[in-house]
Parts: structure tokens; C-alpha cells; sequence
């Protein structure tokens, strides 16, 4: 191995490991962050992750969120495939947040080395892409399988590269690796977004062997792309099977019900566009503070609201302490953790390679990243994004559409790099050649700033809102004082960011032109282009991701400390019962999830069934919960407000694991199934469809008939009947895909069960004494496993031949 060769590559990833413990130097003193997302995932997987310690096995269904619904989605292993071993490794071998940030290093290097620019233009993209705010705020909020998904793709492009490039064997290991590294990350948005970015660099590139007539090359291309691909979604055949089968009876599934909330198939327009990016917004790609920062922001002793307060007599201590949280964001989303920055630097980098680059690809690279900027747009959009909603496969599936300006990002990342690699190659040879591009670029900024500036009112949709709460203690007067004080701080912000990039860019044209000029060696001018970039990318990074975000409590020890609620209720000594916590959002909190079997939770694609019984059944007209879905449900204990606090309240008419019914009643659809949970007796009565296969049915129970649970594993459930006639029996357990995954036995013989009260599981029971046995065997699991093996198997003979051959050479 030639040492000297690689060696430049290894400092260049010890620079990031030494660059990402410096940003988040708390961690080397034992801090953490405490991460929400990352906190809810383990309030999830808590049942499951438990049942593993005990048994050694992997459960893929959990009942303590949602009341129950497949573990796949939140936790589990897929121990055939060496992507998801060799992913997991990497992710624990760093400490959060540091491993994730240094993957977004390390992938985006590989791309840049991958279309041969050199180790330094690598490392300053590399750096820039990794420091992008939104990814530095989704890191903070938890989202790492989005962080990890966004490190991962671009590795994708880069194999995609050296195969066209004619590295076929280096290439198609490259791709394969990097994609089974991206479905890994399990974050499908991401990479939905990013074929669009593969397909459109797959065209290019095709259209070009084509008309330079090499349909040879167009040959091996697209088989070794192909063969890449098959390895490297073959290695989640169990991941992917799985989720396909649960996104059809998720949220993102065909609904049953006539008029759904969740949509005919997918999301509904005002769910997927919740998220929308203002159109003025898009200007914090240069101007972090054009429209505030965050929802609530702090601001100085300096600031006129800090004036304002105390010059009308507040106490100047209560008075800081006001300004460290105010509504500063002042755009229309609902809530906002801070800006898109993409650094002014970068994208002035960009707009110069649209003067100064040659060939036709700097153009697929600004319809791509225009084309992103408008589906963050969406609803302030509403003409395009509604057409793309309704026809475009796949896409009514995704919420939160701001998502794209990590995709936007990514875009002018790559092209700034391309505009250093062409200057420091002096592209256009003298300073005369390059200095109207460099004016123009400056100039079309510097009118982008001043324009957003002047045209805007600084007044949000929330300022009503915040003045007549300060109204009510204070009177009109002070609110107003108060609210025009807080406009002039929003001005002073953007102003200052606006002198803060105008500086920047004069610096870096500055460079420009004493580097053309000879004034500057290469290697000074490119320490310029980086000690730039990483001023003003980590910089404002430092606003919103910084040491102030690290606590020295380790996650559970801090968050998932039972309450008096949690500790009375775990007194139960029967633990196989529901909770329902009413003191907050059931469906965005899943601590309860940590302790209990829990009918709330926190995810992104909850059961369709689940959900469609929220939105119409939960809670009737007058504000109630429904009562009769309460108990169906086997919620034993309730969470309410006490006087001190959260406290325990049991529920006396939980109807337990299983029943016998009097009657059964058969509805002609799923309307009339749902409709019926509002008026009906679910002790003595069960209602389903006639899809089921039953019919409208009295039976007569015997009084001393008995049926309970005897056995609980999350995954397998024992039952014990006695009963002096046939009757049916309905289990308060989450039905899915029964008969398929959910395999039913009445005494060690297969036997079909039902779908009853539109999301339980029913089953007519014959007279006598029986073992009644549920057991989670998903066809994804015990199939595909062995497709993960073979595809494994694959690309390490891949690998192998690669580095065979590039010894050879």
C-alpha cells in the first residue's frame, strides 16, 4: 500500500473527526444533548428494546405506543445485512452529535474525490455542506436518520461518477455501498428528494455517450448501475418488504373510509404543507435574521426592547430576562428552530460558476436547486406544488416540505466547489476575464439583501397575538410600545446580517482578485476561501446548535423519570393494561410509552386505523373522551391533572385483554363501522364489515365464562377460554394484517380471526376449555432475511474485486 498516496485523504478525515469535537467540545467532558426526537425514539422503543435484554430475540411488533403497532418502525435488526451491521457500528463508534456531523463530512468528501477535485476544494465543500444550518438544527432536534441519510447520498452521486468516468468495478461498489448505507439511514424523504438529483445526472451523463457515440460505455453504464442497485436495495430486502406491507395500512395508505382525513392514498395537501417556506423567507439562504431566526430568540441588553422595558420603569433584571425569549421569527410557518443558511459565501461561490464554468451542467444544477426551492415553497405556491401533490408518484406521501433546502444546500455546495476548483486553475487566466462575474455575482446579492430589506414590514401573523397578551397585564399602550420596539430589534438583526455578508463578500472577492493579480499564492488563497466559509457558516451555526444546547444528565436519567402518576400506576400488579395520558398531546409524546403500555406515542406514520379513530371517534362533539372506546381499549388508567401535578385516575369499566360479546353486528362499510363507536355498548356488543365474513349473530354466553390473558410477550399472546357454548370473543389488541402477519391458533390449529370495532381484533371461540395463541410472524422477516444475506454476500465479492483490480492497475 503506498502510504504517501493516501495519506492526505486519512489527515483530511482526522481534520473532520478534530473539527466536529471542537464544535461540539462539551462532549469530550462527558455532556449530551438532549435530543427530542432522540428522546421519543426511546420512549418507543422501550418495550422492545426490553424484551431483547430478556430474551436475546428481536421483537417486530410493540404495544406500549399507539396502543400497538409493528416495532420495524421503531426498532429492531436486520442481522443478515452487512450494510445495517457496518451502519450501526459506525453511528455508536462516535458519541451523538459528533458521529453524525462527521458523516456528513466524510460522505460529501468521498463525493467531491470521487469527481476528482482536489483534497483541499474536498475538504472546504465538505466542511460548508456539513455546517448548513438546517442540518445543524435537525441534528439538535433529533432527526439523525435524516443527518445520516443526507451524509450517505451523496456517496451515491460519487459511484454514479467513477462508473461513468469508466471505474466500473470501483464504481459499482461505490454506488452499492453507499445506497445500502443510505436505505440503512431509513429516511425515504431524503431519498426521494435525491433521485431526483441521480436521475437528472444519469441523463446528462447518458445523453453524452450517446451523441459521442459510445453506446459501448452506455452499455457497461447502465449494467453496472443496475447490478449496483439490485446489491444494494437487495441488502434491505427485509427493511424495505417490511415497510412497503406497513405503508399501506399506515397513514400514507389508501383509506377505507369515504371522507378520510388522511387522505384517498397518502397525505392530505394541508397535512404534507404544514411546513411551507415563505417565498420572501428564501432569502435567509444568504441572510440568516431576514425573517428573525427562531420562533423565540434572545435578545441583548441593547436591544429596544430591552430599552422600551426599562425606560417605563421595569426592573432591569426582569427586564432581561423578558428578552431572552421573544417571537423574533416573524414568517409564516407556526414554529421555526431557525433559518435555512446557506452561507453567503457558498452561494456567492455558485452564482459565479453560472458566469464562469463551461459546459451546459452548471444549468441542470440551477433548474435542480430552483426546482427545490419551490417545493419548499408549497402552499405559498399552491398552483405547481398542488399539481405536483396530485400527479407526481410518491411525493403525496412526504409532510414538511421545507425538507428540500437540505437538497438546495447540497446543490450549491457542489456547484461553489466546481467554481473554486475552476479558479484556482486560474479558469478565464486573468483578473480581467473573471472581474465583471465577479461583480455581477456580488451585485445580484447585495440588491437580493438591500430589495428583501426595504420591501418588508418586519410585522409577523403572531404580533397580535403577542401584543394583547402583554396588553392584558400592562394596557394598550405599553403592548404597542412593545411591539413596535420588537420590530426595530427584527430591522437591526437583518440589517446587521446584511453589513455581516456584504463584509464577507468583499473579503472573498478581495482574495479573488489578489490571487489572479499574483498577490496571493494558491494554498494562502484557498486557506482564504476556507477561513471564510467556515466563519460564516459555523458562525451562525453557533446561534442556534452551541455549548449552551449540552447538559451533563444522560438522557433517560434526566427525561424518563416515572411521576407520582407513573409510580402509582406501575404499583399495578397486572401490568398487561393501557394508559392514556390527557395532560398533554397523545399523539406527540411518547414518555408515557418509556413506562406503560401506552395509547399515545410520537411517529411520523402512525396506523391509518389508528389515526382515522382519533380524528372521529376519540373524543365526541361535546369535548368528552368517548367513553366506549376508552374501555374497549382496556385503558385502565388515565393520566389527568391533579392539584399537584399530574396524578393517576383508574378506570373502573375497562372492559380488560378479552371478552365475551352478546351480539354480534355486521355494517355494510367502514363508515358505518366507525360511525357506530359513537353509540354503542362495546361489553355486549361487537360491530365489523361485512368483508369480514360474519354475520349479524346472538349468542348465548354462559355467566361463569371466562377468558384471560395467561401468557404476555409484545410479540405473542397466550389466551385461556372457558365457556359452555360457542361464543365470540373480542381482544383489545390492535388488529393488523390478520391472518398474514398476525397468525391466530385455537388450540395449536391455525385459526382466521376478524376485524371488530374498527381497529380490534375478534374471533368466534367453540364451546368448551381452549388455548387461544396470537403470535407476530411478518412474511418480510422470516423471508427476506435471506435475500439480505445473499446481496451481503455480493458486495463484499464486489469489494474485493475492486481493490484486486486497482492493485493490478
Amino acid at each position: 500500500m503506498n502510504v504517501k498516496k493516501y495519506l492526505p485523504y486519512f489527515l483530511a478525515i482526522l481534520f473532520f473527526l478534530v473539527l466536529t469535537f471542537l464544535y461540539f467540545s462539551p462532549v469530550l467532558s462527558g455532556k449530551t444533548v438532549i435530543m427530542h426526537d432522540d428522546l421519543m425514539s426511546a420512549g418507543n422503543a422501550k418495550e422492545a428494546m426490553d424484551f431483547y435484554k430478556k430474551t436475546g430475540e428481536y421483537t417486530w411488533w410493540t404495544n406500549s405506543v399507539f396502543g400497538g403497532m409493528p416495532a420495524n418502525m421503531i426498532w429492531g435488526s436486520y442481522p443478515f445485512s452487512l450494510s445495517s451491521k457496518l451502519g450501526s457500528w459506525i453511528y455508536a463508534f462516535l458519541p451523538a452529535p459528533v458521529s453524525v456531523i462527521f458523516l456528513l463530512m466524510a460522505g460529501f468528501f468521498v463525493f467531491m474525490v470521487s469527481f476528482r477535485k482536489s483534497i483541499w476544494v474536498a475538504v472546504i465543500a465538505s466542511v460548508a455542506y456539513a455546517f448548513g444550518t438546517y442540518n445543524l438544527l435537525y441534528t439538535e432536534a433529533g432527526h439523525l436518520s435524516k443527518i445520516l441519510a443526507l451524509a450517505y447520498a451523496p456517496g451515491i452521486l460519487g459511484g454514479f461518477a467513477l462508473i461513468f468516468r469508466g471505474k466500473y468495478g470501483l464504481g459499482t461498489f461505490v454506488t452499492a455501498l453507499f445506497l445500502s448505507m443510505e436505505i440503512y439511514a431509513n429516511h425515504l424523504q431524503i431519498t426521494y428528494y435525491f433521485i431526483f438529483i441521480l436521475f437528472a445526472y444519469f441523463l446528462y451523463e447518458i445523453i453524452k455517450l450517446w451523441k459521442a457515440g459510445e453506446k459501448k460505455s452506455l452499455g457497461k453504464v447502465v449494467s453496472c448501475l443496475a447490478v449496483a442497485v439490485l446489491i444494494g436495495v437487495g441488502m434491505h430486502t427485509m427493511r424495505l418488504w417490511n415497510n412497503m406491507v406497513y405503508s399501506k395500512e399506515s397513514t400514507r395508505g389508501v383509506s377505507e373510509l369515504k371522507n378520510s382525513t388522511v387522505g384517498n392514498s397518502g397525505l392530505t395537501k394541508e397535512y404534507a404543507f404544514g411546513w411551507s417556506y415563505g417565498i420572501d423567507e428564501t432569502l435567509t439562504l444568504i441572510v440568516p435574521n431576514i425573517m428573525g431566526g427562531g420562533s423565540m430568540g434572545a435578545l441583548s441588553t441593547k436591544s429596544e426592547t430591552y430599552k422600551t422595558l426599562t425606560s417605563n420603569g421595569v426592573d432591569p433584571n426582569m427586564a432581561g430576562q423578558f428578552v431572552q425569549q421573544l417571537p423574533l421569527y416573524f414568517g409564516n410557518q407556526s414554529i421555526t428552530s431557525g433559518p435555512a443558511y446557506s452561507g453567503i459565501i457558498i452561494v456567492f461561490l455558485f452564482l459565479l460558476g453560472l458566469f464562469l464554468l463551461p459546459g451546459k451542467f452548471k444549468w441542470v444544477q440551477l433548474g435542480l436547486t430552483l426546482f427545490f426551492i419551490v417545493l419548499a415553497w408549497g402552499s405559498n405556491f399552491a398552483s405547481f406544488n398542488n399539481f405536483l401533490f396530485d400527479t407526481l408518484p410518491g411525493y403525496n406521501k412526504f409532510r414538511a416540505v421545507t425538507m428540500t433546502l437540505v437538497i438546495v444546500h447540497f446543490l450549491l455546495v457542489w456547484g461553489a466547489a466546481n467554481t473554486i476548483s475552476y479558479l484556482l486553475d486560474q479558469g478565464g487566466n486573468t483578473w480581467e476575464g473573471i472581474k465583471k462575474p465577479v461583480t455581477y455575482s456580488a451585485g445580484i446579492l447585495i440588491v437580493l439583501m438591500l430589495v428583501g430589506y426595504f420591501s418588508m414590514d418586519f410585522v409577523g401573523p403572531r404580533d397580535a397575538e403577542f401584543k394583547s397578551s402583554i396588553a392584558q397585564s400592562t394596557g394598550p399602550d405599553f403592548a404597542n410600545k412593545l411591539a413596535f420596539a420588537l420590530q426595530a430589534d427584527r430591522k437591526d438583526m437583518a440589517w446587521s446580517d446584511i453589513i455581516r455578508g456584504a463584509v464577507l463578500l468583499v473579503l472573498l472577492s478581495a482574495s479573488v482578485w489578489a490571487f489572479y493579480k499574483g498577490k496571493l499564492q494558491k494554498r494562502v488563497f484557498l486557506y482564504a476561501i476556507f477561513l471564510l466559509c467556515a466563519y460564516d457558516l459555523i458562525g451562525v451555526g453557533k446561534r442556534y446548535f452551541n455549548n449552551n444546547d449540552f447538559t451533563a444528565e444522560k438522557h433517560e436519567a434526566q427525561s424518563f423519570t416515572p411521576t407520582a402518576a407513573d409510580l402509582e400506576i406501575l404499583k399495578d400488579t397486572d401490568p398487561n393494561f393501557k394508559v392514556l395520558n390527557v395532560t398533554t398531546s397523545f399523539t406527540s409524546d411518547s414518555r408515557d410509552s418509556y413506562f406503560h403500555k401506552s395509547l399515545g406515542g410520537y411517529h411520523g406514520a402512525k396506523l391509518k386505523k389508528t389515526q382515522e379513530l382519533f380524528d372521529h371517534q376519540f373524543v365526541t362533539e361535546e369535548g368528552q373522551l368517548n367513553k366506549a372506546v376508552i374501555d374497549m381499549l382496556n385503558t385502565k388508567y388515565l393520566i389527568v391533572n391533579g392539584p399537584n401535578g399530574p396524578m393517576a385516575q383508574r378506570n373502573p369499566d375497562a372492559l380488560g385483554n378479552a371478552w365475551f360479546v352478546d351480539s354480534l353486528k355486521v355494517v355494510p362499510d367502514a363508515d358505518a363501522e366507525l360511525a357506530t363507536l359513537g353509540n354503542f355498548n362495546p361489553k355486549t356488543t361487537a360491530v365489523t364489515q361485512q368483508n369480514q365474513g360474519l354475520v349479524t349473530k346472538v349468542y348465548s354466553n354462559d355467566s361463569t365464562a371466562k377468558l384471560t390473558l395467561a401468557e404476555y410477550a409484545p410479540n405473542r399472546l397466550v389466551y385461556t377460554s372457558d365457556n359452555a357454548s360457542n361464543g365470540f370473543a373480542v381482544f383489545s389488541e390492535i388488529y393488523y394484517r390478520g391472518n398474514q402477519d398476525w397468525i391466530s391458533y385455537v388450540d395449536g390449529k391455525e385459526t382466521p380471526h376478524q376485524k371488530v370495532n374498527y381497529l380490534l381484533r375478534g374471533m368466534e371461540i367453540p364451546a368448551g376449555k381452549h388455548e387461544i395463541v396470537f403470535e407476530f410472524k411478518p412474511a418480510a422477516v422470516e423471508k427476506g432475511k435471506y435475500v439480505d444475506l445473499l446481496a451481503s454476500i455480493a458486495l463484499v465479492m464486489l469489494g474485493v474485486g475492486a481493490v484486486y483490480k486497482s492493485k493490478r492497475s
